[in-house]
């Protein structure tokens, strides 16, 4: 299971590395800003948006790929 913080305003500009469909209702999106991964989660229905810790942008991108595969929330 994976921990969600609001989002926190680090860097002043986050490049999007690669998403999911935004026909879903949650959208996820793997970030990268100053060096560092994380990963975004968007309530499309209640636009309300959560991120994982920031991180190395390898483990970043690992937790991204578990997410599509259903092994992590």
């Amino acid at each position: 299971m994976l921990t969600w913080h609001e989002p926190a305003r680090r860097a002043a500009r986050v490049r999007v590395v690669s998403w999911t469909c935004g026909c879903r209702p949650i959208t996820y999106e793997l970030c990268a800003a100053a060096g560092q991964g994380f990963v975004r989660r968007t309530d499309q229905d209640k636009r309300i948006g959560h991120e994982t810790a920031w991180t190395v942008i390898a483990t970043a991108r690992r937790t991204f790929e578990q997410i599509l595969r259903g092994e992590a929330r």
